[in-house]
C-alpha cells in the first residue's frame, strides 16, 4: 500500500488522536512486559516541561571531541520521523518535538555544548539524508541491521522489542505463529517492515500450504494503531513503546499480545563521521551525571536503559 506523506500539522493532529480516541488492554505475555507510560499525559502537558534539562552541563572531554566543522555551524542537526508519542511526537502547540529521542538529542547537544536543531524527516528519508550528509545524525529508534550497518555508524542508546497489538479480546486469536493470510500494519522503512514481518511469515506460513503475512505498510506506527481500532487491519507490529504509550494513556480498545526481538537501538550517524567519537563520549557522560536514565525514567521507559553506549559492529 503506497500513503502520502503527512505535514507536520497532520502528524501533529493524528499523534493527539491516537492518544485521545485510542484504547489498549495489555494482556502480558512475550518476553516481558512492556514499560509503563509515563505519569501525566504527554500530549496534553504545558510545553514547558519538556525542557527539565537545560541545567546539563557541557562535559569537557566530550566537547573536546567535537568537529571544527559542527563548531563553525554552530549546531548539529538531529533528525527523526516525528510521529510516534513516547519516542518523538508534537506538543499541543503543533511546533515543539518533544519526546524521549527529542529530548535525548538535546541533552547530547548540552552535553557537547553545541545548539541541536531536530528536523521531521521521513523515516525512510533518514539514512539517504545521513548518507548525503544532510543530517549530522539520526535519534530515530533505529535497529543496528547488517544493512544499515554497511553505511551507517551506529552508538546504542536504548533497548527495545517489537509488540503485536490485535482487538480487544483478540476475536481472531491472533499470536505471532497464527497471522498467515492476515493484514498486519509497519511503518514503512521500519525495521518491522523489512525484517521482523518477513521472519515471521517465513517460520509460520512458509512450506504450510497457508498464504504469507499480508503487509500493510503505512507512513507512521500512529497511522497503523488508527487503522488497527478502525478495523482495516488485523494487528499492528510495531515498536513497544509506541503501543505501551497508548495503553498508558487510554483504555479498552486493543490488546498487546506479545513482545517478540527486544534488541538495542541505536543513534544513526554517516559511515566513519568525524562526529561519531563525541556523540559515543556525549551518551557516557548523560549516563554517568544520571540525566541519561532521568530521560528514560521521564518517559515511563525505565526498563528500557542500556548499560554502555556501544559502537555497533
Amino acid at each position: 500500500m503506497t500513503c502520502s506523506v503527512l505535514s507536520k500539522g497532520r502528524r501533529a493532529w493524528w499523534s493527539s488522536a491516537l492518544l485521545a480516541v485510542l484504547a489498549v488492554a495489555i494482556t502480558a505475555c512475550g518476553s516481558g512486559p512492556p514499560p509503563a507510560g509515563p505519569a501525566s499525559s504527554g500530549a496534553s502537558a504545558d510545553v514547558g516541561r519538556f525542557d527539565a534539562f537545560d541545567a546539563v552541563a557541557t562535559d569537557k572531554a566530550a566537547a573536546a571531541k567535537v568537529p571544527a566543522r559542527i563548531t563553525q555551524a554552530g549546531k548539529l542537526v538531529a533528525v527523526m520521523a516525528v510521529s510516534s508519542a513516547p519516542v518523538e511526537f508534537y506538543a499541543t502547540d503543533n511546533k515543539t518535538i518533544i519526546g524521549l529521542n527529542a529530548d535525548l538529542a538535546r541533552a547530547i547537544g548540552k552535553a557537547l555544548g553545541v545548539p541541536v536543531e531536530i528536523q521531521d524527516v521521513q523515516f525512510d528519508g533518514i539514512i539517504p539524508g545521513l548518507s548525503s550528509k544532510r543530517f549530522d545524525m539520526a535519534i530515530a529508534s533505529m535497529s543496528a541491521t547488517t544493512e544499515r550497518l554497511k553505511t551507517l555508524d551506529m552508538v546504542r542508546y536504548g533497548e527495545w522489542g517489537n509488540s503485536l497489538a490485535v482487538a480487544a479480546g483478540n476475536p481472531l486469536k491472533l499470536s505471532p505463529d497464527t497471522l498467515c493470510g492476515h493484514k498486519i500494519a509497519v511503518m514503512q522503512g521500519s525495521i518491522q517492515e523489512a525484517k521482523r514481518l518477513p521472519e515471521l511469515s517465513a517460520k509460520a506460513c512458509d512450506g504450510t500450504g497457508r498464504p504469507k503475512i499480508n503487509p500493510v505498510v503505512l507512513p507512521s506506527q500512529t497511522d497503523a494503531v488508527l487503522q488497527l481500532g478502525s478495523g482495516r487491519v488485523d494487528g499492528v507490529l510495531g515498536d513497544t513503546p509506541v503501543i505501551a504509550y497508548a495503553a498508558s494513556q487510554t483504555p479498552e480498545k486493543f490488546a498487546l499480545v506479545a513482545e517478540l526481538n527486544r534488541s538495542p537501538v541505536a543513534v544513526g550517524l554517516p559511515k566513519g563521521s568525524d562526529l561519531t567519537p563525541a556523540v559515543q563520549a556525549a551518551i557516557q557522560a548523560l549516563m554517568t551525571t544520571g540525566t541519561y536514565q532521568q530521560i528514560f525514567a521521564k518517559w515511563g521507559m525505565a526498563s528500557a536503559v542500556t548499560p554502555t553506549p556501544a559502537l555497533e559492529q
